[in-house]
């Protein structure tokens, strides 16, 4: 009888948490050794993290990451006790909705952020948001979480793996988590774009352009001729709200030639690779997105001379098929060398 009124009282706690379509309670189907320990303080963190992994990936989901946090780190199983997986959409009553792993219960110390787990709560969206562009119902789906258990009690504050002590070196977690919060509060999503900008800390035309709706990387480019995107400055103050509809796909194509760097760079793609996917100048450079792909084992090899890099680790180069963006990344194989 006293557990009953324990279970009771326990889900009445995290009511609006249970409530969320979205969520799948597999705390008893997830990879897992042993039981993580109790904690001994109560929750008043929630910290958001995100995978490193591209979120359309087989890899980017709860039973891939309680498999790894196992075998490489020797835990006793998923370091979160919650999870947003952006390749399983759910269809909900308010529209297409990111699925919601339940891997622990609340009142478990998982591993995740060190010293700090005992009163910390993690939570990790799936994917890459280094080198992908997260989703409007990624952000539905983490602003409804977020509300749920602020109308839960279920901790105080919010704070990026980062911003937690000892790990101000951690690039974790990359997305706005803040931001996220309120994006399904339509007052703030229809402010006017400005006249101009100015550059912060992190900022490149492509991370701008892909936060402005329908603003592009060759539209920032027409608008600012002057700006090297390559070089952006701190305090630097680009041209913002003529940059709609400034360029062309066509006149992207003329600009490339345009963006030679001092001393040219060229990149060579090893003879080993059977494929290398290749990406439109307008599109994000994630696999999905790659529509034509370049053949470097069939020819011994390939080398394209590097027109600029808009964003790290992509070089623009002119192929058969017009400019193409590639990954150049060491982990890739591909070699860059001046001659």
């Amino acid at each position: 009888m006293q557990h009953k009124v324990k279970l009771k009282t326990w889900r009445l706690v995290m009511k609006n948490f249970l409530a969320l379509p979205n969520v799948m309670d597999m705390r008893s189907h997830l990879p897992k050794e042993q039981n993580y320990g109790a904690r001994s303080k109560r929750i008043t963190t929630r910290v958001w993290h995100h995978s490193l992994t591209l979120s359309h990936l087989a890899g980017s989901d709860a039973a891939s990451f309680a498999a790894y946090h196992i075998e490489a780190n020797g835990w006793p199983g998923i370091a979160y006790a919650i999870i947003i997986e952006p390749k399983n959409v759910i269809q909900t009553p308010r529209g297409k909705r990111a699925r919601i792993v339940w891997a622990h219960d609340f009142d478990r110390r998982t591993y995740h952020v060190g010293n700090a787990n005992d009163y910390s709560l993690g939570i990790c969206v799936a994917g890459d948001y280094r080198n992908e562009r997260m989703r409007d119902f990624v952000k539905e789906t983490i602003d409804e979480l977020q509300a749920a258990l602020v109308a839960d009690g279920t901790g105080r504050e919010d704070k990026s793996h980062h911003e937690m002590p000892g790990y101000s070196w951690k690039a974790c977690c990359v997305f706005d988590y803040k931001g996220a919060f309120k994006f399904l509060n339509q007052q703030a999503l229809v402010k006017p774009v400005p006249a101009t900008y100015t550059i912060q800390e992190g900022d490149t035309f492509w991370n701008i352009a892909n936060n402005m709706d329908g603003i592009s990387v060759v539209d920032l480019e027409a608008a600012n001729p002057g700006v090297d995107s390559r070089a952006l400055r701190i305090g630097q103050v680009i041209k913002l709200g003529e940059a709609k509809g400034a360029a062309s796909k066509e006149e992207a194509a003329e600009k490339v030639p345009n963006r030679q760097i001092a001393m040219k760079e060229f990149v060579l793609l090893p003879k080993t690779a059977k494929t290398w996917k290749t990406y439109r100048l307008d599109v994000s450079p994630v696999s999905k997105n790659s529509d034509w792909s370049l053949t470097p084992a069939k020819f011994g090899g390939l080398e394209y001379e590097i027109l600029g890099y808009p964003q790290a680790h992509i070089a623009t180069i002119e192929t058969g098929r017009g400019y193409r963006n590639i990954y150049v990344a060491p982990s890739t194989g591909a070699k860059i060398f001046m001659k």
